[in-house]
């Protein structure tokens, strides 16, 4: 279940009012998402003004470059499976690749230098290159610096991601997307075309309240970066999937892999980073991690609070007026204020004989730490841990050995070391020794006392 108050759905509901109409917008709908539980809703105005269509949950909008978060969980995909490397120039599994020596994941995190948008006067002609056409323009493309250097959004590199899915999969993009991610999540309103009902896409007269109608653009061989189009319920499932993960889509590990940052796009106020794939919105102490897209007659939103537990969607049919990233992290402020999602706890007597004499207190360094059993993982914290921090978790990799699958210590090994019973009596994480009572450094097995 989850708690929303009835403040939080009025000042979510306001938001939503005030946004709409003080942005000029045709329609604008906004969902809200705990972990493990039901999506609710606040809309306002229409999604097509001459239907009168509701902008309901089952409505299609345009969702722009949230399709590009698509493409990097498949690319990530083939990097679990060790059938693609992150630090793998594009053309080692790409024959005859344009820009072969762009690192995959300078790609993934829009740090290869590539120039934005394909050859040519794309948003002008509105005629994409084509997928045949794309390894020709790409090859014209200017790479602006060394690899690495700086962030640069870059349209065409991910096109180009998407052609690498096809050519290590062996599947169309189109095809990958459906069979290895939406249909394992239930993401059956998510398509390459709309499909009824769906949001009629228009631009506001700067100047005064009339409306435009914006053309439908078919992206063609970028329709990796930008092409989908969804609803908001699925894209609430989506943002559940990006803080959780899906063991027939990708692990938890490997999306917090793609949440980790690797680049500052916002180089004055730190605001903005950017990941594997996913963008990092700081507001105040709080991270939101996901992705805002935008198309012709349509702007999205899409992320989730990994320390909140909650997801946030926001859809509108305007090629301008708002900054609809904020509106998501404003909504996300909200619930951080006024909510808090509460998941039943479920009691369970089974712990691993292995771990049983590993739970409790232990010091290292002269601090103290607290070594639990939940939710089927070993966990652990600081004593003096901040209410609401994430404790660091541990996946077991051999006997008496563990892996640490998060926090600051993510990818070190966890040692035990047990007495002639069995019992645990000294562990080691990352080479520090963690002991039941205090101790001063050095004071190991070899050290007088």
């Amino acid at each position: 279940m989850s708690e929303l108050s009835e403040r939080a759905e009025n000042r979510l509901g306001r938001l939503v009012a005030e946004t709409q109409r003080r942005c000029r917008l045709p329609g604008l709908v906004l969902a809200i998402t705990p972990a493990y539980d039901l999506v609710e809703y606040f809309q306002a105005g229409t999604a097509d003004c001459d239907q009168g269509l509701a902008a309901g949950s089952d409505v299609q909008f345009r969702i722009g470059s949230i399709t590009k978060t698509v493409t990097a969980v498949g690319i990530m995909q083939m990097v679990a499976e060790g059938r693609l490397g992150l630090e793998e120039p594009l053309g080692d599994r790409w024959p005859h690749a344009p820009q072969p020596a762009l690192p995959v994941g300078a790609l993934l995190s829009h740090t290869s230098g590539l120039q934005r948008e394909p050859v040519g006067e794309v948003w002008e002609t509105l005629l994409p290159p084509t997928r045949e056409e794309l390894p020709e323009k790409a090859a014209e493309a200017r790479v602006l610096y060394p690899s690495g250097s700086f962030w640069h959004y870059s349209n065409l590199g991910y096109a180009l991601l998407g052609e690498l899915l096809v050519q290590v999969s062996g599947l169309p993009w189109e095809h990958y997307v459906r069979e290895r991610i939406f249909n394992p999540l239930g993401m059956t309103r998510t398509s390459m075309q709309p499909a009824a009902p769906h949001a009629q896409g228009y631009a506001v007269d700067p100047n005064s309240d009339r409306i435009f109608v914006e053309p439908a653009v078919d992206t063609r061989g970028i329709a990796p970066a930008a092409q989908l189009w969804s609803t908001s319920h699925d894209l609430a499932i989506w943002a559940n999937f990006l803080g959780q993960g899906h063991p027939k889509v990708l692990r938890r590990e490997e999306l917090d892999r793609m949440a980790t940052p690797r680049v500052l796009a916002d180089l004055t106020t730190w605001r903005l980073a950017w990941g594997l794939g996913l963008m990092l919105l700081r507001s105040g102490d709080r991270t939101y991690v996901g992705h805002t897209g935008s198309m012709p007659g349509f702007l999205a939103a899409c992320f989730w609070w990994p320390a909140g537990g909650w997801g946030v969607v926001s859809l509108t049919n305007a090629t301008a007026g708002m900054r609809i990233g904020a509106v998501a992290s404003q909504a996300l402020d909200i619930l951080a204020e006024e909510a808090r999602p509460m998941v039943p706890w479920r009691p369970d007597g089974a712990i691993p004989r292995e771990v049983s004499s590993v739970l409790g207190s232990w010091w290292s360094e002269w601090s103290q730490w607290i070594f639990t059993w939940r939710d089927g993982e070993l966990v652990s914290s600081p004593a003096d841990a901040v209410d609401g921090s994430e404790p660091e978790r541990y996946r077991p990799v051999g006997v008496d050995r563990y892996v640490t699958v998060n926090g600051p210590e993510r990818g070190e090994e966890l040692r035990l070391e047990r007495d002639s019973g069995g019992s645990v009596v000294k562990m080691y994480r990352a080479t520090y020794p963690f002991t039941r009572e205090p101790r001063t450094f050095g004071q190991g097995r070899n050290a007088p006392r």
